[in-house]
């Protein structure tokens, strides 16, 4: 595990330091927010969102927890001859306090209480974890905007088995696909971002009883109120294809406000965001989630 770590940390700054930056030629704040929206943006930007979740469920004291988030995402644009470009991502996400419930058997995560809903005591109790490093996730995409303003992209998705969340870790390295539609328009930008990661190799030495089957479907969307600032809304549907009965579907409906404006000659663009979950999973699952996140362009 260390090793991937490393190998993958390496990597990632490898590609930041290669990457062609963008040169200021003199791009607006509102041009600027609306390109860092695009999943195959041009830009070298590095998102640092904090996010802070409540819980619900039917199993003892759900509604009680809490958890807090940080990641870090790298994204690296490499321009092709074509015309299109290819983006090289890596997230680096790190947990603070995360629920676990404990029960005589077992030790879970949400991700795990999913799984086995149906069959799980009601006699256990939750803990509060400590923070940890989760799973670095990464994904590498082609793709570009059409004259017409028509954004596609294509891509390869994963994740690295790096977690620290000792019994609550997948221990899993997973792989899938990834594709994008959308469009950039004189009032915004719009679309949505799809991917599907399963378990593809397990930690050696590891006794892994858990299967990864999982999609998400992202909507990306700003609508442009000039100098910078725009509403946008950025909700991802997630769906378990192993969770037990009615623990199978995440479904956020919200959005918020962006500014993007310059910092010592750095642009920077900073978001507000507000998630009520209409559907959760029943046994336990986020019921709001609220996020702060601020990305710095570089640039030449």
């Amino acid at each position: 595990m260390p090793n991937t770590f490393h190998h993958a940390l390496l990597a990632g700054c490898t590609a930041m330091l290669a990457a062609p930056a963008i040169t200021a030629a003199e791009r607006s704040d509102q041009e600027t927010a609306l390109e860092l929206i695009n999943p195959i943006s041009g830009l070298t930007s590095f998102y640092n969102g904090f996010e802070f979740r409540n819980f619900q469920g039917s199993l003892p004291q759900a509604g009680d927890q809490d958890q807090g988030y940080y990641t870090l995402t790298s994204s690296v644009p490499f321009e092709l001859d074509n015309g299109k470009r290819i983006v090289v991502r890596a997230s680096l996400p790190i947990s603070f306090g995360t629920p676990t419930y404990e029960t005589p058997e077992d030790d879970l995560g949400e991700w795990q209480i999913r799984k086995v809903a149906d069959t799980l005591p009601t006699d256990g109790y939750f803990i509060s974890g400590h923070g940890h490093l989760d799973d670095i996730t990464w994904d590498v995409a082609y793709g570009g905007v059409s004259d017409s303003g028509l954004i596609t992209m294509i891509g390869v998705a994963g994740a690295f088995p790096t977690s620290q969340a000792g019994s609550i870790e997948r221990d899993q390295y997973q792989l899938g696909p990834e594709f994008a539609i959308g469009k950039d328009s004189d009032w915004g930008t719009y679309g949505v971002w799809l991917k599907h990661w399963v378990d593809v190799a397990d930690v050696s030495g590891r006794d892994v009883k858990w299967s990864t089957n999982e999609s998400y479907l992202k909507f990306f969307f700003a609508y442009g109120l000039g100098n910078g600032w725009n509403i946008i809304a950025n909700p991802e549907i997630e769906y378990d294809w192993e969770g037990a009965g009615s623990n199978k579907l995440y479904l956020p409906i919200g959005g918020g406000i962006s500014k993007t404006t310059e910092f010592w000659r750095v642009p920077v663009k900073m978001d507000l965001e507000l998630y009520n979950y209409i559907e959760s999973p029943d046994a336990f699952g986020p019921e709001w989630m609220l996020t702060f996140a601020i990305t710095p362009v570089w640039q030449r």
